[in-house]
């Protein structure tokens, strides 16, 4: 077997994931060197008996890495999130560290989808994830400067997906939406691109203009989205929508359609407008990103057309002192 098929069988893992107990057994792996070929070789399985092991290692510290086989992923996001549940309940705990954690296993389930074709089983994770979110953010009352001192700066699909679903999140809880509405809103934006996974990975990446061809390719993720989330049978309506909806624009003219005003729901409009704030505000490798003030300007004066004007007007209004 190739190092190259061997090496995509396994993923790296966080071990402090490890420290709390769970009912899912699997088996955890450090990388070797045999003879220019990855080597991995068992370390301790999640077992009662190696706890032991997993914690000792994890008080003394390591740079060592450690991986899990492909076919324990599913089995390892519902460890990560049983032990982020720990950590939230920690009142010595910051906020700020709390939050941390949740996006790097928020970031971790989207890379996942999007990037190693893994089972759309995994996105069902997500809800979970989210919804401690909401309960940090709603502690801490974080404003979008919260979100955006956790957020990453650069540009990848999956980073944007949690990103736009933290932004939308933040939008329910500072607009007091209900609680209900507020988790299908969070949850919506960070599934809103899950398209994407059926378009080729260089056309998703490539630098500068899409031909006309290129774009009717991209076109097709919002309606691939709203089918994949319907075809999981575990997605509200209001989920699916905004992500087969959140392209249309409010005076007409978007895709997959060409829907208008309130004929795009309420959720997906939302979404549009944390969409575009995002993808201004994070780095690309041909452009740099640009500050609040400077996209807002951009949205309000070059793309008015495109937005629910008092859903953009409240977004700027809910930015307030962090600009």
């Amino acid at each position: 077997m190739g190092t190259v098929a061997e090496e995509d069988k396994f993923r790296e893992i966080n071990i402090e994931f490890l420290a709390k107990g769970g009912d899912e057994a699997f088996d955890i792996f450090y990388k070797t060197d045999n003879f220019g070929e990855d080597k991995f070789v068992k370390f301790a399985s999640t077992e009662r008996k190696h706890q032991e092991k997993v914690m000792r290692l994890l008080e003394e510290g390591t740079d060592q890495e450690f991986y899990i086989h492909e076919s324990d992923l599913f089995k390892y996001y519902k460890y990560a999130t049983n032990s982020l549940r720990a950590v939230m309940a920690n009142p010595d705990i910051p906020i700020k560290e709390k939050t941390e954690k949740i996006y790097e296993v928020s970031k971790g389930v989207m890379k996942e989808f999007f990037e190693n074709n893994t089972s759309e089983k995994i996105l069902e994770t997500s809800e979970e994830v989210m919804e401690m979110m909401e309960e940090c953010m709603t502690t801490a009352e974080a404003g979008f400067h919260g979100i955006a001192e956790i957020t990453s700066k650069d540009y990848y699909t999956y980073t944007h997906s949690v990103n736009v679903g933290l932004y939308c999140m933040t939008f329910g809880v500072k607009s007091k939406m209900s609680k209900g509405d507020i988790k299908q809103l969070s949850l919506g934006g960070m599934l809103h691109d899950v398209g994407k996974s059926k378009i080729d990975h260089a056309l998703i990446n490539k630098d500068g203009k899409l031909t006309e061809e290129e774009f009717k390719k991209m076109q097709s993720h919002a309606t691939e989205g709203g089918g994949i989330l319907t075809g999981m049978n575990c997605f509200a309506g209001n989920v699916v929508r905004m992500a087969a909806e959140h392209h249309e624009k409010f005076k007409g003219g978007g895709y997959p359609i060409g829907k208008v005003g309130n004929e795009i729901h309420l959720f997906a409009r939302i979404c549009k407008v944390m969409d575009v704030y995002d993808a201004l505000t994070t780095r690309r490798s041909y452009k740099k990103a640009l500050s609040a003030f400077d996209t807002l300007i951009i949205m309000k004066k070059q793309m008015a057309h495109d937005f629910d004007p008092d859903l953009l007007q409240n977004f700027i209004r809910l930015m307030g002192p962090d600009l």
